[in-house]
């Protein structure tokens, strides 16, 4: 007999447990974005804080925007946050659509919505319009592998996806976080006002 205990099945989500782990995993997503040297890079190379040293690769020289090196999907890793991001909406997506079911307050939902319109914040900064529907429908809880995406315009994802969401964090998160360093109003202020 299997018990899963790594990873994420659909059936997980209709739990309490599963749901409180999902949003547990929310938080952890960041470590693969900020703690990754090439996220990293996408974010700073290029900018008064540093720029490519003598050991570059192509990557760093590329991202520097210096001319060294032509900016395009073979000689950068914006490829880092695409591939993170999404699993994570569709995580996200999951906790929002099972939650009230198996009675998980409102206040933890919104720490999933503030993480699913984060993410999107991040890629529609960084990539322009990109796809909602996973493969189960628009901001749906995705279990089945597809290959097929519609890119969604930028208007399209800050009207549906950021600002519904990051509205919805703001009157549903608590004005101090339940956990040290957790979600709180002041967060999605923040990042609504980015948005905006």
């Amino acid at each position: 007999e299997e018990k899963p205990r790594s990873i994420f099945t659909p059936e997980f989500f209709k739990t309490e447990r599963g749901v409180l782990g999902g949003i547990t995993s929310q938080y952890a997503h960041l470590r693969f974005l900020y703690g990754h040297p090439y996220y990293y890079n996408s974010l700073e190379t290029g900018t008064d804080e540093y720029t490519w040293a003598q050991s570059a690769d192509g990557n760093f020289r590329a991202m520097d925007l210096s001319g060294l090196e032509v900016l395009n999907a073979q000689s950068s890793r914006s490829d880092n946050l695409w591939g993170v991001a999404f699993s994570n909406i569709n995580t996200a997506n999951g906790i929002i659509e099972n939650a009230t079911a198996v009675g998980v307050s409102a206040a933890l939902v919104a720490e999933a919505r503030f993480f699913r319109a984060f993410d999107y914040f991040m890629l529609v900064q960084t990539f322009g319009g990109v796809p909602l529907d996973l493969g189960a429908g628009e901001l749906k809880f995705n279990n089945s592998p597809s290959r097929k995406s519609v890119r969604n315009t930028v208007p399209v994802v800050y009207t549906k996806a950021i600002f519904p969401d990051l509205v919805q964090a703001v009157n549903d998160l608590p004005a101090v976080p339940r956990v040290t360093g957790g979600l709180s109003k002041t967060v999605a202020r923040l990042y609504l006002a980015k948005a905006y």
